[in-house]
């Protein structure tokens, strides 16, 4: 099964076409702390509950939502840096506005 980037709006799939595309795929945090930032970073709300979005065990964002200083590089590997917390978010969506393509 495929899975999807997390973030609104955000049409990455975790598939080989994106991986040859160098995008990168990394699963919420399990530290309740840093997990709590990257919630509160993606900014979602429940479609049902209207409450704050909760992820998913499978839930993973990009590494479109990443600055490029979030990541260490190994050779040709580059590696989530620890403590990381997403920032870059160009679907977000504000009364009136509607979200842009380049995701």
């Amino acid at each position: 099964m495929t899975r999807s980037c997390s973030a609104l709006g955000c049409t990455a799939r975790d598939n080989g076409r994106s991986r040859e595309r160098g995008i990168s795929f990394h699963q919420f945090p399990v530290d309740a702390a840093q997990r709590r930032e990257w919630i509160r970073a993606v900014n979602r709300v429940d479609p049902q509950s209207r409450q704050a979005w909760r992820p998913g065990p499978g839930a993973i964002l990009c590494s479109r939502h990443f600055a490029e200083a979030d990541f260490e590089r190994y050779g040709l590997r580059r590696k989530l840096r620890r403590g990381a917390v997403p920032s870059r978010f160009p679907h977000t969506v504000r009364a009136g506005n509607h979200p842009t393509p380049d995701c």
